[in-house]
């Protein structure tokens, strides 16, 4: 039995689907199904129910699921802890977006004057694969914006800051002549839309609140920083938080009138490993007082 054979199993059920979890694990879907019949052979059982229509797990296959993801959740652990004590790593921090790394150099330079030989891994990904690197304690620290419908047990987040939001246009832009705009002045613009989800899902539900462009006219995007070369390029106005803005010689930064917020802080497990993760959160608190350090 192997991580490979195990991870394999994992997408399998979680997806019910081989071509799915094929393209999960960047796998052909002939090697997912070879492995997941070793795997059968290994254990003497049928770990799926196949037809031509549909993938179910097999009473077998429900009962060893939960192991299967403990041995995975264990090898995990261990190669990380492992890699951290062969690199001297002390913090491993998680971010989406490269705007998120804007304040956190003045954190990790005090963290590096109080504990000389301080180390620190930066890892790029999505909120989400930095929330289950959490769980899988392959992170300290995830990087991001709050979000009520994230349930991942164990995974706590502690706010940094709660900001308006910014109105980013081209300065050549009709909406530039304005230093604050709401709704009622964007409305027929076209929109690049990178909020993270939970601003867009309150404020959609509160008319009047955040904009609602028809398809044709929208582009989305991951980043701010993929917003505001979109902005530059002439696509349409972005809204952003305001503590996500960089000043930028061809765009304005207009305030946004109406109501929606979003809080940045950090995703952290409940029962963090290691004395760094508290003083990182100790000094962030300080370091990200941001309504006082961003001009909108």
């Amino acid at each position: 039995m192997n991580t490979t054979q195990l991870e394999c199993f994992v997408q399998v059920a979680d997806n019910l689907n081989f071509r799915r979890a094929a393209d999960e694990l960047h796998l052909s879907q002939p090697t997912v199904s070879k492995q997941v019949s070793s795997l059968e052979d290994e254990l003497g059982g049928a770990l799926f129910a196949r037809n031509t229509h549909e993938v179910s797990l097999t009473a077998f296959g429900t009962s060893f699921l939960p192991d299967a993801r403990e041995i995975l959740r264990m090898s995990y652990t261990a190669a990380e802890r492992a890699r951290k004590r062969a690199e001297g790593v002390d913090l491993a921090i998680g971010y989406s977006d490269p705007n998120d790394l804007m304040r956190l150099g003045p954190v990790l330079d005090r963290l590096r004057t109080e504990s000389p030989g301080f180390h620190v891994t930066l890892s790029l990904g999505s909120r989400d694969a930095n929330v289950g690197k959490l769980a899988r304690e392959q992170l300290d620290i995830a990087l991001g914006f709050g979000d009520s419908s994230i349930e991942t047990a164990g995974i706590a987040f502690r706010p940094l800051n709660t900001a308006r939001l910014s109105c980013i246009v081209r300065k050549d832009s009709p909406l530039a002549r304005f230093d604050e705009v709401g709704y009622e002045e964007v409305v027929g613009y076209p929109q690049v839309i990178c909020l993270p989800a939970s601003i867009r899902r309150r404020g959609y539900k509160s008319q009047g609140t955040l904009p609602k462009t028809d398809e044709a006219h929208t582009i989305t995007c991951s980043t701010t920083t993929e917003a505001f070369c979109l902005v530059d390029a002439g696509f349409g106005y972005a809204l952003v938080p305001a503590i996500e803005t960089m000043p930028d010689p061809n765009q304005r930064v207009l305030r946004w009138r109406d109501g929606a917020k979003a809080t940045f802080g950090a995703y952290m497990r409940e029962k963090p490993m290691g004395g760094f993760v508290h003083r990182f959160l100790e000094i962030a608190e300080e370091e990200y007082d941001w309504p006082r350090m961003v001009v909108v």
